[in-house]
């Protein structure tokens, strides 16, 4: 089977460079990961990436050559038999030999690389592990990728609002294809970025599965090296469900949602959480039947009732489907090619029909790391960490998702950013509740701290205010004016929480984070100067709400 290689996306500005090296050579095997060639853009030098294990049958494009991104330079032949020996990513192949690094990372996802990359900028020698591609689960199946797709509905969903603008536009439908392979070239460029980051920094990128023994070797094939210090950042995966039929072939996971090439007619969606709801509305704007089953009495369970109110409104005038209290019986294939999904509600039974079942509950902790995991212990099906990311092991640490603080790129990447702090003599621990999180339903929503129902549960005479969109003069100029922001204060001004539901709510809620992580207080809140027209007066509004000094607002 003869594949091909190609050019990647190399810059938003740039799409054409010059093979400056080849790494390998025509008859040579090499693995998923291995660098083949550098090619220079202007100033900067992108690696291109084999993505299979096989032999390079031919090389197109020869050193010096220009090239285009989309441009076939080299054909791999997949072969099932794998050689004893191949070459590896950027550090040297050795066999049973002992290698020393200062610091070895197992897991080259947001929180893996940026610890790998933190330390080797302050001078350590670094191991990073990566079995699959470097950005990890948020770079390839989740962060970036759901993104891209968001951006393209939310175009979408403009331009069939055109006519509010005054502009007259028909767009009957929109070429799915293109979508799928402007998220690739988005990943893939993003990807390049990262390895070429880690290798301007010195890093040893192995593009293998690695294991940890009971003496700390870190182990992968029959290969071994030593570390002063390991960090464990190996991630998490969709969980499986015990649900009868739930490996019928039109059942899928967050992985499979990505990789389908064209779009079904209906979607059953198993979950109500964050990501249930961000593919909700996305597949629902691409023009996709979707039901909702959620479990729970509510849509987004753990963020703010009101929050969670909204969306589901949002999501019902758009036609969605929704289903809370229910709980999935089984999943039938078919004779047409579609599936039935039974549930079960208030007593009753309901059959869901769609082509593709999509199930978005629960991720695995990826901690099988090795005979090590004998020795660690663990919080549940977490790895128990201290509030300094040490596990009970001397000088091995923990981050991200097997962590299960909080199940999120950016806080991996700063828990990376951290243990690697404490390595080096520091005393860092991170304030979880002051760290914000997103949604991207549409609209979107920011939020960071207690929720509403929570804080009053919590803390005595919690004050709360509030700001509608609505009543936002930006908002109003875009055509996005559903949605609020709430802050929640204790009795002594602590921003106890922020909750904000509405276009760019992402971005806003980060400016509250950012100023209470560094000590405001809401009364340091209301004090600010916001700049005018912006979204972000709806903070500003909201929080001189606390205080019933809110202008604009009756």
């Amino acid at each position: 089977m003869e594949l091909e290689v190609k050019v990647p996306v190399l810059s938003d500005s740039m799409n054409e460079g010059k093979i400056t090296k080849w790494h390998v050579s025509e008859g040579q095997f090499v693995k998923k990961g291995t660098s083949l060639c550098d090619i220079a853009v202007g100033k900067m030098n992108y690696e291109v990436y084999s993505e299979y294990d096989g032999v390079i049958s031919k090389i197109i494009f020869p050193a010096g050559s220009t090239v285009k991104s989309g441009d076939v330079i080299s054909i791999i032949s997949k072969s099932e038999e794998v050689p004893q020996k191949s070459i590896s990513d950027s550090a040297d192949t050795f066999y049973n030999e002992v290698k020393d690094y200062d610091l070895a990372v197992i897991g080259g996802g947001p929180g893996g690389y940026v610890a790998a990359i933190k330390a080797a900028k302050k001078g350590a020698k670094v191991a990073l592990f990566e079995k699959d591609k470097v950005g990890g689960t948020c770079l390839n199946r989740g962060c970036i990728p759901t993104k891209a797709y968001a951006r393209v509905a939310e175009v979408y969903d403009i331009i069939k609002r055109a006519d509010e603008f005054g502009l007259s536009v028909d767009v009957k439908s929109f070429d799915y294809k293109k979508v799928v392979e402007r998220k690739d070239n988005i990943v893939n460029e993003l990807v390049s970025g990262i390895n070429t980051l880690l290798k301007a920094n010195g890093v040893d990128l192995y593009s293998e599965e690695a294991k940890i023994d009971k003496d700390k070797n870190i182990l992968f094939g029959e290969n071994k090296i030593k570390a002063k210090n390991i960090i464990i950042a190996t991630g998490s995966e969709p969980a499986e469900l015990p649900i009868k039929g739930v490996k019928s072939k039109n059942v899928i996971n967050s992985n499979d949602i990505l990789e389908i090439t064209s779009l079904p007619d209906s979607m059953c969606v198993i979950g109500g959480g964050v990501i249930g709801m961000e593919f909700a509305f996305i597949m629902n704007q691409f023009g996709v039947e979707v039901s909702v089953v959620e479990m729970m009495p509510r849509l987004l369970p753990q963020l703010d009732k009101e929050v969670s109110n909204l969306i589901k409104s949002e999501a019902q005038k758009r036609g969605i489907k929704i289903y809370t209290s229910s709980k999935v019986e089984k999943i039938l294939e078919e004779e047409n090619g579609g599936s039935v999904v039974t549930i079960i509600k208030d007593g009753a039974t309901k059959c869901i029909y769609a082509d593709k079942v999509f199930i978005s509950i629960g991720r695995k902790l990826n901690t099988d790391i090795g005979p090590i995991s004998e020795l660690l212990e663990f919080d549940g099906k977490a790895i128990k960490v201290d509030e300094y990311l040490r596990t009970n092991i001397d000088n091995v640490y923990a981050i991200g998702d097997v962590t299960n603080k909080m199940m999120l790129a950016h806080v991996a990447s700063a828990q990376g950013e951290a243990a690697v702090d404490n390595i080096f003599g520091g005393n860092v621990a991170l304030d979880y509740m002051r760290i914000p999180a997103a949604v991207f339903t549409e609209p979107e929503i920011g939020y960071f701290g207690y929720t509403e129902e929570e804080a009053k549960s919590k803390f005595k005479n919690v004050k709360v205010g509030k700001f509608y969109f609505a009543a936002n003069g930006r908002a109003k100029t875009y055509g996005e004016t559903k949605g609020f922001a709430k802050i929640i204060s204790s009795e002594d001004g602590d921003v106890l929480g922020a909750w904000v539901v509405g276009s760019d709510a992402s971005e806003i809620a980060q400016i509250i984070s950012t100023s209470c992580q560094s000590g405001a207080k809401a009364d340091d809140l209301k004090k600010a100067i916001y700049t005018h027209p912006t979204r972000s007066e709806t903070i500003m509004e909201a929080v001189k709400d606390i205080f019933k000094e809110s202008i604009h607002k009756v």
